[in-house]
């Protein structure tokens, strides 16, 4: 049987305006009767007879009279050009920008995405993305899909700094905000709800991506919020586990794990409650071959975020006031048992494997110390007071052996989690002597650690701009004898210590004069900025915890 007609998994359109049996053939018995043209739209059509359509039979002739059918058969099979009428007209009026999206640019993001980011972002597969590129042209629904989908290629990964410096996507943040603007403008024009739920949520995923790119912390929710919404409603409207429009069962499963461990980790983040749980009916994920390691690496990851569910972020977002040691300490050890010491991945999905493992070890060790749990005698590392040092030389040696390319696909999310990671070792450093923080012989200390994450922070695209002055104001305030070799460490200039100094200036403002021309800089909402210390005691704090554990 060919592939288009197995694709068919809902009745022709004329078959259900006149509410008969489709036999889900192409064309149909019935169509071949009654002499229509048969074809699927994947634009659900108004149910119910109004006015001149009562007789539905003389309606479809009339259509088919005047040339309604589409000029290519064989796109009705897949994404069809929506029948506009009196109801939907106003809501399809939309005039697209001339030379917003050329093929070339469509090309070059589907090739960076497809060859570096399937593997741990499956949002979309390669063949049905064509199928929307295809078309595009006379399909808002597959138009603003594109549009999405190359505005968050541009944006939220490290498209731009793949491409060559005379190349005209270099300034691919530029770019990708006029492709942001025409997507949201094309999605005005959408009902989400009469297209297949699946087309619906992975728009919003992708609008989701580029407002975590720009910092646009509230808008990026409100996406994340509309694409799990939608799953959880698409998943109670179907009896097969998979969502109208998934293309077969691995690619439900994968779908399904990427929309909960982005929720997760943005909740973790942000402190937002979650929408998606874990149950027995949840999709699942296929056991990987030994070749295939990008279906190793996803795995791993969503075994990595499985227990962060309802339980502990109502203990991380203090709406849950029970909390034991062993809970935590079981926690910390499944994160360290998910990505085994030995894996051996690519670069690519090894990095957002290593970075979200020592970050949620952090994350874990944070609750640890807003519970009081820290003590000199724990009975699991991390319990202690020293556990950031040696997060931050696991972060370290493993960030140490990837290649700078494989950081910079993953956007500013990882970027994100050093600096979490980075911070909380900040913290720790200011309550140890001067002696504990050097190195000694060959080995490496904390100071070397985080001059590192500095480096990491000034080197990959978008961290330089947003978090590097964060990060440079958080060591002048807690632990101002390392800011200036950690300025000469990066080659900076000599007034940006000077401009930590005064207490009384903001975080935003200490540094905001070094990057002036820098607008995705200014932009940043640094009032929805998650620091590290929003919901954990100051240090000191913590310190005198530990200090009144000790017997």
């Amino acid at each position: 049987m060919p592939r288009d007609t197995q694709m068919v998994k809902q009745a022709c359109d004329a078959c259900r305006r006149r509410k008969v049996k489709c036999n889900a053939q192409r064309p149909c018995s019935q169509c071949r009767s009654a002499r229509l043209s048969c074809r699927t739209s994947l634009v659900r059509q108004k149910k119910g007879r109004q006015g001149q359509s009562a007789n539905v039979l003389s309606e479809l002739r009339t259509q088919n009279a005047q040339g309604n059918e589409p000029s290519n058969p064989t796109a009705s099979l897949t994404v069809a050009t929506p029948v506009v009428n009196p109801t939907t007209s106003a809501r399809c009026r939309f005039a697209r920008k001339e030379n917003v999206l050329p093929r070339e640019l469509i090309h070059d993001c589907s090739e960076y995405f497809f060859t570096r980011m399937q593997g741990t972002v499956p949002i979309i597969q390669a063949e049905t993305f064509q199928r929307y590129v295809e078309q595009m042209d006379h399909c808002i629904h597959a138009y603003c899909l594109v549009v999405s989908f190359c505005a968050f290629v541009m944006m939220q990964t490290g498209y731009s700094s793949s491409q060559a410096a005379g190349s005209k996507w270099a300034q691919s943040m530029d770019a990708g905000r006029e492709l942001l603007d025409e997507a949201t403008e094309a999605r005005k024009h959408l009902d989400p709800l009469t297209v297949p739920v699946r087309q619906s949520i992975t728009i919003a995923f992708l609008l989701y991506g580029c407002h975590i790119a720009l910092g646009n912390q509230r808008h990026a929710y409100y996406f994340l919020r509309e694409a799990t919404t939608l799953y959880t409603a698409g998943m109670l409207d179907t009896q097969s586990g998979a969502l109208d429009g998934d293309e077969d069962d691995s690619s439900s499963g994968k779908f399904f794990w990427l929309l909960l461990i982005s929720e997760r980790a943005h909740a973790i983040r942000r402190h937002r409650p979650v929408t998606l749980q874990v149950t027995a009916n949840s999709p699942t994920l296929q056991d990987p071959s030994p070749e295939d390691t990008s279906g190793i690496g996803f795995r791993c990851l969503a075994d990595l975020y499985r227990p962060f569910d309802e339980s502990f972020l109502g203990l991380w977002n203090g709406t849950h006031a029970t909390c034991s040691r062993e809970s935590l300490i079981l926690l910390d050890k499944h994160i360290c048992a998910a990505v085994p010491p030995n894996l051996e991945l690519p670069d690519i999905p090894m990095a957002d494997l290593r970075v979200s493992q020592q970050w949620l070890r952090t994350m874990i060790w944070q609750l640890s110390t807003t519970a009081g749990f820290l003590s000199s005698k724990a009975s699991h590392p991390c319990m202690e007071f020293r556990y950031p040092l040696q997060i931050a030389r696991d972060l370290s040696l493993v960030t140490w052996k990837l290649s700078t390319q494989s950081m910079e696909t993953h956007g500013i999310g990882l970027i994100e989690k050093i600096f979490e990671v980075a911070c909380t070792l900040t913290d720790v450093m200011a309550c140890l002597s001067t002696a504990g923080l050097r190195s000694s012989g060959f080995n490496l200390g904390p100071q070397d650690y985080l001059k590192h994450f500095f480096s990491l922070v000034n080197t990959l695209p978008g961290g330089r701009q947003r978090f590097l002055p964060l990060l440079l104001t958080k060591v002048g305030q807690t632990l101002p004898s390392m800011l200036q070799p950690i300025t000469q460490h990066l080659n900076l200039p000599a007034a940006t210590v000077e401009a930590v100094v005064p207490a009384e200036k903001a975080d935003s403002e200490a540094f905001g004069d070094m990057w002036p021309d820098d607008q995705s800089y200014s932009d940043f909402n640094y009032a929805e900025m998650s620091r590290i210390g929003d919901k954990t005691p100051e240090i000191d704090e913590a310190f005198m915890q530990y200090l009144q554990s000790s017997p």
